[in-house]
């Protein structure tokens, strides 16, 4: 006989599952709300209690807890003397776990919560539940989100069940167990405030693992690593060259979150976590040229990315500069043959579906920083001075807002024909990175745009529009001295954009 124990909080999901486990032979064992939930919607199902010959007590706070049912879960199928002590309990092995946990968190975040309420809400059962599964994946299977269950339910169809995906199974399910334990012992030590705060923003808390050892860290002198938090991490798809360094991942990290921004064809070049060109076109190869003209210097030992294929014409552009690495979601053949000549040159892959990490970490000498990655653009897009703005004006102003997201603050960027041509950042005040973009885009910021990753506080970035010939602005608003900029944009006539939404990367 083939069992599969069901015990959840949340139903989400779980109707197509069991409804796949019943076809496929399985005998469902559940408990309490879930087995009438089941019941209650078509399905056969045996009741734990029934199953174990010992009743629910303590008004359930005691279900699951039984040698039955531990026994079938961790006993081992290859192993004889397992086999015969299932037997003499009259147990058989469960081969499928599905449980999710008491909704703690969501409980002691209410502001009305009380000691015995949240006490309530620790989960006994559902955690040994998970851990004793997790422990024995190689022969039981762990779902501890419903966010699972519809890649198991095609993989059961076809029998595709590998070593590889019954582990990350269980490491999911024993990342959801220590963030468990780690939001109930931050509560009752009297830290729900912080500790309510930080599972919301980092829903797994687990030990570090080491993914490769780095040659050095930013510079010879110093150690230095690259770890995986279990963060949804990208894989390291290197088709060719030399191994990554420390800086070499921090650029290409910036030039993915850079690329992924944009739908058509795109190119970024990046240089020391600084754009020096990026540009949108009908297809990459443009896109390219478009945004080496922001700046033919800095480009050089640079990371050049891409969000389409790179074919031949496009390698043998960016052929011509010495570059660290190319980043695409893939290379043609005729690519890979030009490219093949420059052996040190490193070739990576992406997936352009791929969604990168929601949380971004930083360590300080304080402890370590944990903030949402920005993945917004803005909440408004409100024309804010007297000076026409037309539609298409509004498009390039929004592609000069996705560009100077991605530039250290304080950030300026010019845009025209949705390519940068002048990037100011990293000073200490707007009007300074502003000078620099203008003065880098020389006659071609006639006709410009310029985008401000913060408010502008004073009217004297607006003069240096006016001097340098720019058209329209964007920029978040918000300063006490709003007015006065607006002011100055139609005394000049420059159109004036607010979108409400602050872009700072420090």
């Amino acid at each position: 006989m083939k069992y599969a124990l069901i015990s959840t909080f949340d139903k989400t999901g779980l109707e197509p599952l069991v409804r796949e486990l019943s076809v496929v032979g399985y005998r469902i064992l559940s408990t309490g709300g879930t087995a009438k939930y089941l019941r209650n919607i078509g399905f056969q199902i045996i009741d734990v209690s029934e199953y174990t010959g010992t009743p629910e007590v303590l008004g359930g706070r005691v279900k699951t807890l039984n040698p039955k049912i531990f026994a079938g879960i961790l006993s081992r199928r290859e192993n004889i003397d397992d086999a015969a002590d299932l037997e003499k309990i009259e147990s058989y092995p469960i081969d499928i776990v599905v449980c999710n946990l008491y909704p703690f968190e969501e409980t002691t975040a209410k502001p009305d919560c009380t000691l015995e309420s949240a006490v309530e809400q620790i989960d006994i059962g559902g955690v040994t539940l998970l851990r004793a599964a997790a422990k024995n994946f190689k022969d039981v299977f762990v779902l501890s989100s419903s966010d699972q269950y519809q890649e198991f339910i095609e993989r059961i169809s076809n029998g595709r069940f590998d070593k590889d995906y019954r582990k990350k199974l269980a490491v999911k399910a024993f990342k959801k167990t220590m963030s468990y334990d780690t939001a109930i012992s931050g509560y009752l030590s009297g830290e729900s405030d912080t500790g309510s705060k930080t599972s919301e923003l980092l829903d797994e808390t687990i030990k570090p693992t080491t993914i490769q050892e780095l040659r050095y860290g930013e510079n010879p002198h110093q150690k230095a690593n690259l770890y995986s938090f279990g963060m949804n991490d990208v894989p390291i798809n290197l088709l060719q060259g030399k191994k990554l360094s420390y800086n070499n991942i921090l650029d290409a990290d910036a030039a993915l979150e850079t690329i992924l921004e944009f739908d058509k064809p795109a190119a970024v070049i990046m240089k020391h976590l600084t754009p020096t060109g990026i540009a949108i076109s009908s297809n990459i190869k443009d896109a390219y040229l478009k945004a080496f003209e922001c700046d033919k210097v800095s480009p050089y030992g640079g990371i050049f990315a891409f969000n389409r294929e790179v074919d031949p014409e496009t390698a043998k552009e960016v052929s011509k500069l010495f570059a660290e690495i190319i980043l695409a979601p893939s290379f043609s053949d005729g690519a890979m043959d030009v490219f093949a000549k420059k052996k040190n040159l490193r070739l990576l892959t992406f997936d352009p579906k791929i969604s990168t990490t929601k949380v971004r970490l930083r360590g300080t000498a304080f402890g370590v920083l944990a903030q949402e990655a920005d993945k917004s653009l803005f909440s408004e897009m409100k024309i804010a001075g007297t000076a026409t703005v037309s539609e298409v004006d509004m498009e390039e102003l929004a592609f000069g807002m996705l560009a100077v997201k991605h530039v250290k603050s304080n950030a300026i960027v010019l845009t025209k024909g949705f390519a940068t041509i002048g990037v100011g950042a990293g000073q200490p005040n707007r009007v300074a990175s502003a000078n620099i973009a203008a003065n880098q885009a020389g006659e071609k910021a006639i006709g410009s745009y310029l985008a401000s990753d913060a408010f502008i506080p004073f009217a004297d970035t607006v003069e240096t529009a006016k001097k340098a010939g720019i058209k329209a602005i964007i920029e978040p608003g918000g300063s006490i001295r709003d007015q006065e900029v607006i002011d100055k944009a139609n005394e000049l006539g420059i159109g004036l954009v607010f979108t409400g939404q602050r872009h700072f990367l420090h």
